[in-house]
């Protein structure tokens, strides 16, 4: 009891106090906001704006389908990487096994930055086979089938383009950079959301 009759005692104690509750205060609110806006980015916001990771499954399934097309048509060798066989065209390019590897890069990628770049490298690496199989010889059945999964990857890119996350990590983002966010957020462990960009 001395030590609260004591008024600077009192006094630290009272701001020790105010500091912590602060701290706890900035966590119990920007903790909630941040999951929050990392749901946008795996589950999105209903049916009408759904998360990241449909766009992204679809892209995965289209470009697998264009590569079973390809192992079709691309004769030559072919090349076992990691037990699995890809098809290695005549002058010897494994775009197959390209746009494979760019579809495993894609499902181990972890955070919204890692999995843009993986996005990007696995839609250039499918767009690269495709030229190549516009040369080639297809049947009609198999022309229209690329020619859709194509447009399915196009049109999942304008999708992941126009996705909401973005926006809601940016306005979390934003509200760090805010008094008394700006503060207490890295005290409380509250860092900012990357962007899917």
């Amino acid at each position: 009891m001395d030590a609260l009759q004591n008024r600077v005692i009192a006094g630290f104690l009272c701001l020790l106090i105010i500091a912590v509750s602060s701290v706890v205060g900035v966590a119990s609110t920007l903790g909630p906001m941040r999951t929050q806006a990392q749901r946008v980015f795996y589950i999105g916001e209903g049916r009408s704006n759904p998360g990241i990771s449909v766009d992204l499954n679809v892209i995965l399934a289209e470009a697998h389908n264009v590569t079973v097309i390809a192992e079709r048509y691309l004769g030559g060798t072919t090349a076992i990487v990691d037990g699995q066989e890809y098809s290695v065209d005549n002058s010897g390019v494994v775009l197959v096994y390209a746009v494979h590897e760019a579809r495993a890069n894609l499902q181990q990628a972890t955070g919204p930055q890692a999995t843009y770049r993986a996005t990007q490298e696995l839609v250039a690496a499918t767009r690269a086979l495709r030229s190549v199989l516009d040369s080639t010889q297809l049947s009609d059945q198999d022309r229209n089938l690329l020619a859709g999964c194509m447009a399915e990857i196009d049109n999942r890119m304008a999708l992941l383009n126009n996705n909401q996350y973005n926006q809601v990590a940016f306005n979390f983002n934003q509200a760090l950079t805010r008094f008394p966010a700006n503060i207490l957020g890295p005290l409380a462990g509250v860092r900012p959301l990357e962007l899917f960009e």
